[in-house]
């Protein structure tokens, strides 16, 4: 391989150090030399895939400066089972993802964002990844505010290709203090040293040429399987940690802890009577106080660090040319994709229940407790909140399958100096979800009112048919008949469909004579239509849809359907306005774009770029643009139901005997003079109301940049870009962090968050229950902004001759990206914050002011290549340590702090002879620990094990192997 082929992404196309020639690239539609355009365009060849052992290609993706984790393998709790890309920490509903220049369809429908899979792209095909950032909606529409990610695929293949790779993790345990915090509560530790992971991968390409030479065809097919991790096999993700005192130490579930957990409510108040446990050294059916750390119960062990995954792909492209001005061109693409997440057991995840004083499965002390000590009548019931983990039946277990197609027919050609493309595209996503070991509240209920029959015999009230008691009011008194009978599976399917219908043409018009009389190009121009329809739906099961289930805490799903439709006018233009004209003014050029878009129901609205570009001498170029972006409300915005997320923030400061809030904050909140104190805290989350907003309005964003060029003449090989970016959006369509809202609240009782706040009336939770809870729901909010720069420098040359013989050449490539901001008003009249160099609380994931990429290539004269990458992300603190008021949260400790990390990688790839190629390589080769903090203080998705390993090297170092025959 060449080494001149560019090894990380950043500011400019690295292609510039080749001959320049005019070809379509990513963020505009004119044919143009890769750095004549006035945008950034950063780009990951083949060779940088090959050189990370990339068998995900969101893996490659995210370790760029300019990304940020979204959805991964990595994510453990309510994953989609795909894989998604988010540019400059805006969201992944803000990225427009490409293949080969034409849109990726929309995801799973219950992933909120519904943004374009990643599966889907077969990584053994990828020939460049080029990344837009900053907007990019009059080139191609809605969706592109943060930017614009275009996977180019090889498609000219003549004969047969056979790509194999395999890798797995290697990790030795050496945290110290972590270790001796699991041992201190009794939890196993993992072995000292671990080596899993394992992940293979096959592709097979064929490919042939038409014999008169017009027309090719290139097939495709691949399978991947990658082996899950456990928690339970890193010593930091042994077991759920939190802070106290400024140490670490391991927590737990108290919503359903091994023995059962007895909140007792007063019947004719609601409020809270006492919190009780089992007593295993007593006798059968002693209870004793609930001790939150004592009865807590472990349940990482049980959820995958690294979810398993089944993935089928298969395709076809081709194309022939009819006439010289005409070309005919068609493709089909497939994937199938399975995946499991696994949670700990279900069980009783504190829910209500009323249980008749006269059970026969109580116990005299627990008739005392339950009944006597919040005084029930006689033959009355005692009102009891429930939480018990039902460890007998095995861990949760949910199976994600995605069934993807995409499928384009079109036509293109020069027609009288004209180029037209036109095409139509339609693709769908099929979604299933089964869940396995939840159990039924219904039949819990039907099974904890127990009689006794004729012959003495316990059994269910109700009589239902195979009805069992479920005894949870003495140690190891449930059976596995029980168990058998409060067992209920879930199921859920889904479907994301879309269809566009595209036309354009562009010319440069400098042959019709249109230039500028100081310029030697001409005016060049784009413009084209097209109609886009959207379509979602979801459809849960009787089950789920009844909020019968545990492990849903509850809460019914209901089905979700919609769809819109878009429609745009579009145009671009690129006139030379003056060139070679003497000292000062080698080129003048200026870009133009608008598109005109209607969106039914939602109302229509104008998108446009204007930008520049200006070498006053060769080797130096000055380029600035400015862009209007719009973004529609997708369907799941707009039309997923609203319903409870039992885990949807950590803290409540006016929960549990001391709170943290003071009695007239707390009181802004919603608890009354007679609940503080007496609110029972959660130590595994809070409620939140998540859903849609059929009253979203579009969002609008602009973005300017402003950049430099160098490729000075005595310096061959040498490229550096700089570009400082500036992002402003309004009317932003998100979710307000209910964790935010509260903490707001609080602080300034502003009643804009407070109003947000509902409380359980008599207990005052925010958690036993449905009547508690903080909104959460989609809204337009006020702002967000980010700024920042970009740095990539690109240096390339050829190595001096030792005794008579080359030794080949050598490329240096740094890739950077400075945040200077990322600040956001969450409703007009807010006080805003910035959340660069922040994660946490009304942060979400880790946002480092600095990320960088760092990579050497030498190339040999014997066909080998040798690469080395230093990865480095800055350190990030606790979002509640921050002086801005309106994200400091005084109840929390503020000195949670995630380390800067680096990270070295090696690469290697040989070329044994012109059909085979084998490359190997270790990534995070000092196998370095991801930074770890307590798991209150982690927050957005990605969020997982102690840290966030979406962003972090979580697993320790990566070994890889590949081999590419071709025949």
């Amino acid at each position: 391989m060449a080494a001149a082929r560019s090894q990380d992404a950043a500011g400019a196309d690295t292609a510039a150090a080749q001959p320049s020639h005019e070809i379509v690239v990513t963020g505009s539609r004119i044919r143009q030399p890769p750095l004549a355009g006035v945008s950034a365009i950063g780009r990951l060849s083949s060779q940088d895939l090959e050189f990370r052992g990339t068998m995900r290609v969101e893996d490659a993706i995210n370790r760029l400066p300019q990304t940020f984790a979204d959805q991964t393998s990595h994510v453990g709790l309510n994953p989609t089972g795909t894989a998604t890309v988010n540019l400059r920490a805006l969201g992944p509903q803000r990225t427009l993802v490409l293949i080969d220049g034409k849109r990726l369809m929309p995801g799973d429908p219950t992933g909120g964002s519904v943004a374009p899979d990643l599966n889907f792209i077969p990584d053994a095909l990828v020939d460049r990844i080029e990344i837009v950032t900053g907007g990019a909606s009059a080139v191609y529409g809605s969706d592109a505010v943060a930017g614009v990610v275009n996977f180019v695929l090889k498609k000219d293949f003549s004969g047969l290709m056979v790509d194999v790779q395999a890798g797995a993790d290697n990790h030795h345990n050496q945290e110290a203090q972590i270790q001796s915090a699991v041992a201190a509560a009794g939890y196993v530790l993992p072995p000292a040293n671990v080596t899993d992971g394992y992940g293979a991968e096959v592709t097979l390409v064929a490919g042939a040429k038409s014999p008169d030479g017009r027309g090719d065809v290139t097939l495709y097919g691949g399978y991947r399987y990658t082996q899950p991790v456990m928690n339970g096999a890193r010593d930091f993700s042994a077991c759920p940690l939190g802070a106290v005192g400024g140490t670490l130490s391991c927590f737990g579930s108290t919503h359903a802890p091994a023995l059962a957990r007895f909140v007792v409510l007063d019947p004719a108040t609601s409020g809270f009577v006492q919190d009780l446990t089992l007593d295993p050294g007593g006798p059968s059916g002693a209870l004793r106080p609930f001790d939150a750390p004592r009865d807590a119960y472990n349940y990482a062990p049980f959820e995958y660090f690294q979810r398993p995954e089944d993935r089928y792909t298969a395709g076809a492209f081709g194309e022939y040319q009819v006439t010289p001005a005409l070309e005919v061109y068609a493709s089909g693409m497939f994937m199938y994709d399975s995946t499991v997440a696994e949670l700990a057991p279900s069980g009783l995840f504190v829910q209500p229940f009323s249980i008749a004083c006269s059970n026969p499965m109580l116990s005299a002390a627990e008739v005392q407790a339950f009944c006597a000590d919040a005084h029930v009548p006689p033959g009355g019931s005692a009102l009891l909140v429930i939480g018990r983990r039902d460890t007998e039946a095995g861990a949760r277990q949910s199976t994600l399958t995605h069934q993807d197609y995409r499928l384009i027919i079109g036509a293109r050609g020069d027609l009288r100096g004209w180029d037209y493309d036109l095409s139509a595209m339609r693709s769908a996503v099929a979604t299933g979800q089964t869940d396995t070991h939840d159990i039924s509240l219904r039949r819990a209920a039907d099974a904890l009112n127990v009689v006794r029959n004729a012959s003495g015999a316990l059994v269910c009230a109700s009589g239902g048919p195979g009805c069992v008691p479920y005894d949870i009011f003495q140690v190891g008194g449930v059976t596995k008949a029980a168990l058998a009978y409060l067992g209920q599976p879930d199921r859920a399917k889904g479907t994301t469909g879309e269809t566009v219908l595209s036309a354009s043409v562009s010319s440069q018009l400098e042959r019709f004579g249109l230039k500028s009389p100081w310029a030697a190009q001409g005016l060049s121009v784009a413009f084209g239509a097209e109609y886009r329809r959207e379509s979602l739906s979801f459809s849960p099961d009787a089950e789920l849809a009844s909020g019968d289930l545990a492990g849903q805490g509850g809460v019914p799903l209901t089905p979700v359907r919609g769809a819109f439709h878009t429609t745009d006018l579009f145009g671009e233009a690129r006139a030379p306005l003056a060139q070679n004209r003497g000292l000062l003014l080698r080129d003048l050029t200026l870009e133009l774009g608008y598109r005109y878009s209607w969106y039914g129901d939602l109302g229509s609205s104008g998108t446009y770029k204007a930008g520049g570009l200006w070498s006053p001498v060769e080797g130096l170029s000055v380029r600035a643009s400015l862009n209007h972006a719009v973004r529609a409300p997708n369907a799941v915005e707009l039309f997923t139901p609203q319903s409870l997320d039992r885990m949807g923030f950590d803290v409540d400061p006016c929960a549990g005997a001391s709170p943290i809030g003071s009695a007239a904050d707390c009181a802004r909140t919603g608890v009354s003079a007679a609940q503080y104190g007496h609110i029972v805290a959660s130590s595994e989350g809070y409620n939140s109301l998540d859903g849609g907003n059929a009253n979203l309005r579009p969002e609008t964003a602009d973005t300017g940049t402003i950049g430099i060029v160098v490729a000075p003449r005595g310096v061959d090989g040498l490229v550096a870009t700089i570009d400082y970016y500036d992002i402003r959006i309004r009317d932003g369509i998100s979710q307000v962090p209910p964790g935010f809202v509260i903490e707001q609240c609080l602080a300034t009782g502003d009643p804009v968050y407070c109003k947000q706040i509902h409380r359980q009336p008599g207990t005052g939770s925010l958690w036993l229950g449905a009547d508690g809870y903080v909104s959460g729901l989609t809204q337009n909010t006020a702002s967000l902004r980010t700024n920042g720069l970009d740095l990539d420098l690109d240096y390339r040359l050829s190595l001096p001759r030792w005794q008579g013989r080359s030794l080949g050449s050598a490329m240096f490539k740094l890739v950077g990206t400075y945040v200077f901001a990322l600040s956001n008003v969450t409703f007009r009249g807010a006080a805003g914050y910035d959340c660069a160099g922040y994660f946490g609380v009304g942060c979400s994931g880790p946002l480092p002011h600095w990320r960088h990429v760092f990579r050497a290539t030498w190339a040999s004269p014997w066909g080998v290549e040798l690469s080395a990458a230093w990865r480095y992300i800055a350190s990030v603190r606790n979002a509640a340590s921050s002086s801005n008021p309106a994200l400091a949260a005084p109840y929390e400790a503020a000195d949670a702090r995630l380390g800067a990390r680096s990270y070295i990688d090696l690469g290697l790839s040989w070329r044994i002879d012109r059909r085979l190629e084998f490359r190997a390589g270790c990534n995070n080769l000092f196998d370095v620990d991801p930074p770890v903090v307590g798991g209150s203080f982690l927050a957005g998705i990605g969020a997982n094990s102690n840290s966030y390993p979406s962003t972090y090297d979580g697993l320790g170092r990566n070994l890889f192997a590949g081999l590419t025959a071709r025949f």
